[in-house]
């Protein structure tokens, strides 16, 4: 486990992490692959969450590979179908999820989200589920956007708003999530990676990187040492130009990046 400062930034994965959608995404990515290809969902099912968090383009891909039909216009047209759908599901937060973020916002923890879903689906899940409020900045994956993506470029972003180096970033920052590939981005970054089980996927998670596991986000307090009174709790991070189109001014709520 590696060991440091006490982490003052802390960004979130959204979906299986923060908001407990991942069980309806699943289905929703067996039914179409089920009903448009024939698979069944004893293989679609596994891929999807082998490689959750890198948003369904890759997880289409890597199925239609395994049945030889790797079919580029076939992908695209899956992907933009699964975000219409995905977009008319009804979105909610784990129990925990809104007294934690609350705790943590009113002692001044830097909270952010980088999530694998379209930044327009992003906006929408954080203002149904009340975190909206709570974050200081939540960014989606936008393909052929420059840096709008989760993971490497979500982290640039936050660091550069903040004005921090790499080092006092990494040093500051632990990254949440609960797929593999959260914690790979994490461990590549060389940031705090903190993996949240479910469907009994600790060891996957340690494998790709994970520091730290937890069961529910209640269990992050010990793990980060963040008593309330902590100096690290009174930090106050300001906006720096000209990133301030990406950090919202006021704090809150965040940013529509």
């Amino acid at each position: 486990m590696r060991a440091g400062p006490r982490r003052d930034i802390l960004i979130f994965d959204l979906d299986g992490t923060l908001l407990d959608t991942m069980a309806p995404l699943a289905d929703l990515f067996c039914d179409m692959l089920r009903d448009r290809c024939g698979v069944p969902p004893t293989l679609s099912r596994p891929v999807y969450f082998e490689l959750a968090g890198q948003g369904p383009a890759p997880q289409f891909t890597e199925v239609l590979r395994r049945i030889d039909l790797p079919d580029e216009a076939l992908i695209q047209e899956l992907t933009a179908e699964y975000w219409r759908i995905a977009e008319t599901q009804t979105v909610a937060p784990f129990p925990e999820t809104l007294p934690v973020l609350t705790s943590l916002r009113t002692e001044v923890r830097m909270l952010a989200v980088s999530s694998g879903s379209t930044t327009e689906s992003v906006k929408r899940k954080r203002r149904l589920t009340d975190i909206d409020r709570l974050l200081r900045l939540a960014l989606g994956t936008d393909e052929g956007v420059t840096d709008m993506k989760k993971g490497p470029g979500h982290f640039k972003l936050i660091r550069q708003s903040l004005g921090l180096t790499e080092e006092q970033f990494c040093e500051r920052s632990a990254f949440i999530g609960d797929a593999s590939y959260d914690m790979q981005v994490g461990r590549n970054a060389g940031i705090l990676s903190i993996g949240r089980v479910s469907d009994g996927n600790g060891e996957l998670l340690s494998s790709a990187g994970a520091d730290h596991l937890i069961s529910d986000l209640t269990e992050l307090r010990a793990i980060l040492d963040l008593p309330a009174d902590s100096p690290a709790a009174k930090r106050i991070f300001a906006p720096q130009p000209p990133f301030d189109a990406v950090l919202d001014k006021t704090e809150t709520p965040a940013s529509d990046v």
